[in-house]
């Protein structure tokens, strides 16, 4: 496979872009790397920032490029744009590029058309995100503390709180689960962080794992609290999940929770270098169906499976709060080291709701470090 590496997006948007550049454009470029080259191509408008923060070796306009007189000729921007991509290639000799799996078909196709080998490469680009250097860290870290404020404001505002029959009040109101997303996102905020909404879901909708959460908190009910925020200064996420009770938790909460927690610390135990993200997820597995619950490795094929533990083990975390390495019944990736991943165990029943912990994890040369910095504590007593 060629190492000639070409993207044509905005940064703005474009996580392979912003992870190769370090700079945020909002209008799209061009970005090939070459021979040890790393050349931008945009707009005069965005050239001189490009220049100033940029990872890139050399930062080229489209009047290097004689696009501009296309577009005097009446050439539709658009157009020159992709013109710009075809020059630019040629400037440097390069007649084959592998490119990410978001690359605009468009372009693909106009480049083909002129003779160029573009090839999809997913690995290339997953490979490339994958070790976090400081910079990264920096931005996981800051993002991983504002969680961990944003989950001391959630157990603040249960801890003050009230059980009642019509549910759990707070400050003479029923507390509801989006006045807990606002305060989780005021206090992300607070702490430089934005992002997707976090999901703040109590009783059995919070078996649905992604449900954003709405409707009263009620006594002895179980809260999942996934909050995945995102560093505004350096685009970096983080991702955790806590599951509360307000009041004493009945016995199949506390079953659940003693068995999730279990299977992260056990499953964390495992994470080092050239461990399969396969044989991570099994050993949490393994754990989980001791205690009586399914999992998609010992569920009937022929059953669909969407309660007990349904997902996979974890995921990368970087400039998207998704991202490889995964860890699952599918995965074929071993660990590495600079990985930072989440592992995040889960038990749902339709009929109750159910519990999901989650931590953030680096990798390391000998083993891994916990990034998470927060107890795992179920019960609040008001």
């Amino acid at each position: 496979m060629t190492t000639n590496l070409l993207m044509h997006a905005d940064s703005a948007r474009d996580p392979d872009l912003f992870a190769a550049t370090g700079v945020t454009i909002i209008d799209p470029f061009a970005y090939l790397e070459t021979d040890g080259k790393r050349i931008i191509l945009t707009s005069t408008l965005e050239a001189d920032a490009a220049r100033r923060n940029s990872s890139a070796t050399e930062v080229l306009t489209g009047d290097d490029l004689g696009l501009r007189q296309l577009v005097r000729e009446g050439m539709e921007y658009e157009q020159a744009s992709l013109e710009g991509v075809a020059r630019l290639l040629q400037r440097f000799g390069v007649g084959e590029v592998a490119v990410p799996p978001l690359f605009p078909l468009r372009t693909a196709d106009f480049l083909r058309d002129r003779g160029v080998a573009v090839n999809v490469d997913r690995e290339a680009f997953e490979d490339r995100r994958r070790a976090k250097d400081e910079t990264a860290l920096e931005g996981i870290r800051a993002a991983q503390r504002a969680a961990e404020q944003a989950f001391l404001r959630l157990r603040e505002l249960l801890g003050a709180s009230t059980p009642d029959p019509d549910g759990v009040l707070l400050d003479g109101e029923v507390l509801t689960c989006e006045r807990l997303t606002t305060e989780v996102e005021d206090t992300l905020r607070a702490h430089g962080c934005g992002g997707p909404p976090p999901l703040v879901s109590a009783g059995p909708k919070n078996a649905f794992v992604h449900e954003l959460g709405s409707g009263p908190v009620r006594p002895g009910d179980s809260l999942i609290a996934d909050i995945f925020p995102m560093h505004l200064a350096s685009r970096y996420y983080a991702d955790m999940t806590r599951t509360f009770c307000v009041g004493p938790a009945p016995d199949w909460l506390t079953h659940m929770h003693r068995t999730t927690l279990e299977a992260l610390k056990r499953s964390t135990d495992a994470m080092r270098p050239g461990a399969a993200g396969i044989d991570v997820y099994g050993v949490a597995c393994d754990v989980i169906e001791a205690a009586g619950y399914r999992t998609e490795r010992t569920a009937d094929p022929d059953t669909v499976l969407d309660e007990d533990f349904f997902h996979g083990l974890g995921h990368g975390v970087g400039v998207e709060v998704h991202e490889a390495p995964g860890m699952g019944l599918g995965s074929r990736e071993t660990l590495r080291e600079g990985d930072v991943v989440t592992n995040e165990p889960g038990v749902y029943r339709k009929a109750t709701g159910g519990v999901r912990l989650e931590d953030l994890v680096l990798i390391t040369g000998d083993g891994h470090e916990v990034l998470t910095d927060f107890d795992y504590d179920l019960e609040i007593r008001p």
